[in-house]
């Protein structure tokens, strides 16, 4: 059902990180909309290259190679069109509501089940091309895990069964199509505005630290460059451009 995004897919058993191979495969002059999948990751990472744990055959791991005519500072519009497209597709396989942490984790109540990584290659005023990666926990059981037991969940976990990958991740593609195909005709405000509505802190009160220095306000929206708009206890409004963000979330309002 899509005409470019996942018309060429790279399967691996096994491999360091898709995002890798989708870049190596980007620099060969691979195709925009090529995909490349994996069962596992041996060196998989989220922001910050922090680990990103995933046993095999029970998670989507993949990698979108997208080859788009903007400068870097629009980069980030790529990163909120695919976090909003794992979003929808999980509402059209589970009926379940996820919602978008700034910058880039996707959570179901007070735990993350997903991330995007997008890394790209650019000249100073121009992209080449931008590699996004998406890691969504499906069927399996972080519980059993001490290091992110407390943090994480999967769709499994919440619905008590089972779910499609296949399914999932054909709906994840056609929706990213979509919200490309929205990008390149300039579509931002669209996309960014749909993005906010299902952000998980809008509107809330959250502390964020960023190299060592803690802000604490409301979330009132992200900009048009992906940065985050604070509204302090002074009543200033300060722009985020990346951080860590905590806050208190009441799961009842934002699961089924």
């Amino acid at each position: 059902k899509t005409s470019f995004v996942g018309q060429e897919i790279f399967y691996y058993p096994k491999t360091e990180s898709t995002n890798l191979i989708a870049k190596n495969m980007a620099m060969d002059g691979a195709k925009e909309g090529t995909v490349v999948t994996a069962e596992e990751q041996t060196k998989g990472r989220g922001r910050l290259d922090r680990n990103w744990l995933s046993p095999a055959y029970k998670n989507i791991l993949m990698s979108i190679l997208f080859r788009p005519e903007v400068q870097p500072s629009q980069v980030f519009s790529l990163t909120m069109l695919t976090s909003l497209a794992v979003v929808k597709a999980i509402k059209t396989i589970t009926t379940l509501n996820a919602l978008i942490k700034w910058p880039n984790d996707i959570y179901i109540g007070s735990k993350k089940i997903g991330g995007i990584l997008t890394e790209f290659s650019a000249e100073q005023d121009r992209v080449n091309f931008v590699i996004v990666g998406v890691g969504l926990n499906v069927n399996f059981d972080p519980s059993i895990y001490p290091e992110i037991k407390d943090t994480a969940t999967s769709l499994s976990k919440v619905l008590g069964k089972e779910v499609s990958r296949i399914a999932l991740l054909q709906s994840i593609l056609e929706e990213i199509e979509k919200g490309y195909n929205l990008f390149k005709k300039g579509r931002v405000t669209q996309i960014r505005s749909e993005w906010n509505t299902h952000s998980l802190i809008t509107g809330k009160t959250v502390r964020i630290t960023s190299f060592g220095i803690t802000e604490e306000g409301v979330a009132e929206s992200v900009d048009e460059d992906g940065c985050l708009i604070l509204l302090d206890y002074k009543g200033k409004r300060k722009r985020i451009f990346s951080g860590d963000v905590s806050l208190k979330i009441d799961v009842n309002h934002i699961t089924k």
